[in-house]
């Protein structure tokens, strides 16, 4: 066995054996994989989604252009950010995988910008396959996870391989285990698939800072729910709150948003210059090797 697989097949017995945990705890409890909604904290789209977002299942998330991927990847990571937060039978960590051909584009995560959206580095582990076979692969296996909080796929456009079928046996792995289960489909078109909600988000202008007026404030954007299986569909501005976890109601013209001072804090990224703490460590980044998830 290769030093790529050993390493993909360590990772994947930790996630398991978490997954066991959460099975004893949920027996324990006398029911099955958590699926209690996940409230996004907006009223209008709590209400739309009848309480919250369905976990135990597939989600879609696509960026028509890839200058909003930047937007649309804070919203997926603002859900996975509530779905750590809600601690569902001891659930923990976020798995990121993402293609390379969205690599190319929309870039990679950055561990200091992520602590200042209101995550903790440590607890993401990014999965970088050199091929969307591999990444789709390793997407399945986190899936399957059951003590792992959420699964973010992040791919490119619309690729004939991630068909309806790929996205029904993603959603079945992720019903199974209770995982919220993600895909970001960065320049990525409208088309059929197993997700039981998909929201298409684009950027819009951020207010000024709460402390310096000439700055950039908190992340807004436009967020279309496209799809939904429940029926109800709609259109909401929003912002996130790093402080709290919540995505709040933005007004559509930020000039006229009032200022809060204390409505959207955030944490402040540490100068730059006589810095005396190190960085803050990232989760683990798994291999781009060309024989990551085949069988040896």
């Amino acid at each position: 066995m290769s030093l790529s697989r050993l390493q993909t097949a360590t990772d994947i017995l930790t996630a398991h054996t978490r997954a066991q945990e959460a099975r004893a705890y949920a027996a324990m409890a006398g029911t099955g994989p958590v699926s209690e909604p996940l409230p996004l904290g907006a009223g209008a789209v709590d209400q739309c989604l009848d309480g919250g977002l369905a976990c135990g299942g597939l989600h879609e998330v696509r960026s028509p252009l890839a200058r909003d991927i930047g937007a649309a990847a804070g919203f997926a990571l603002g859900l996975a950010a509530r779905a750590v937060q809600a601690d569902r039978g001891g659930r923990h960590g976020i798995v990121w995988v993402s293609d390379p051909a969205a690599r190319i584009d929309g870039g990679g995560l950055f561990p200091a910008g992520l602590a200042q959206y209101g995550l903790d580095p440590s607890g993401l582990t990014l999965v970088e396959p050199c091929d969307l076979q591999a990444a789709m692969w390793a997407a399945d296996e986190a899936a399957g996870c059951a003590g792992l909080a959420a699964l973010v796929f992040q791919i490119k456009g619309n690729p004939a391989r991630f068909d309806i079928t790929a996205t029904r046996r993603l959603m079945l792995r992720a019903r199974e285990s209770g995982v919220l289960a993600l895909v970001l489909r960065q320049s990525g078109e409208e088309e059929a698939s197993a997700a039981a909600t998909r929201w298409r988000v684009t950027t819009e202008l951020s207010g000024a800072d709460e402390i310096y007026p000439r700055g950039v404030g908190a992340m807004r954007l436009s967020l279309t729910l496209e799809r939904n299986r429940t029926g109800r569909t709609g259109q909401w501005c929003l912002a996130w709150n790093p402080k709290t976890r919540n995505f709040d109601h933005a007004a559509s013209d930020p000039a006229r948003q009032p200022a809060h001072p204390a409505a959207h804090p955030v944490d402040r990224l540490s100068a730059t210059f006589d810095r005396q703490d190190s960085p803050g460590a990232m989760g683990q980044v798994l291999d781009r090797r060309r024989d990551f998830g085949r069988a040896s």
